[in-house]
């Protein structure tokens, strides 16, 4: 968590679903170490400077996946690799933690913009590769493939409520937060 850069030599940073929970409890509201990220932006940002940063608030897909996962293959909750990192995403990151953040690290005039998007994909297939791609793969890996079989047969079942016909749609929830230095 160095940049390698001189201090107060931007005049913006911009960056995008960074995480911070390595560091931050969001459902707390609480550090749980010592927070490095946002003080090395702030380092590296010339007074005045913006630090601009998203993340998701949250995720349908990915939500709505833990829950077919849970009730499909409970064994999950076996697998400590699940319990302690689970799939990107499901850190629930909120703009109040990020505030925290941003107020440790000595930004001040902060910012919180939110937008909803949907996401389509364009069938079932298409919609599990995603969720593998966002970390859901090595955990489905660890799967007996005849019980991963009936578990993707199961929640492809449970999908359709999400097909309109021309894809597969879950909406998403992004907040953009900036701070100035």
């Amino acid at each position: 968590n160095n940049l390698a850069f001189i201090s107060r030599i931007f005049d913006i940073a911009i960056c995008g679903f960074m995480g911070w929970n390595e560091c931050f409890d969001f459902n707390r509201g609480v550090f749980t170490q010592q927070e490095k990220k946002a003080k090395e932006i702030q380092r590296v940002l010339k007074y005045g400077g913006k630090f601009v940063c998203c993340s998701w608030e949250a995720q349908e897909d990915i939500r709505w996946m833990e829950d077919e996962i849970l009730q499909h293959y409970p064994k999950i909750l076996d697998d400590s690799e699940y319990l302690e990192r689970r799939p990107i995403g499901m850190s629930y990151e909120k703009p109040e933690g990020y505030r925290t953040i941003f107020e440790s690290a000595g930004l001040s005039q902060i910012e919180v913009q939110k937008e909803r998007m949907t996401f389509v994909s364009s069938d079932e297939e298409e919609w599990w590769r995603q969720m593998n791609a966002i970390g859901w793969k090595s955990l489905i890996d660890k799967i007996d493939r005849k019980v991963l079989e009936k578990v993707k047969t199961s929640v492809f079942k449970d999908l359709q409520q999400f097909n309109r016909g021309d894809g597969i749609y879950f909406d998403k929830d992004v907040f953009y937060i900036r701070g100035v230095k």
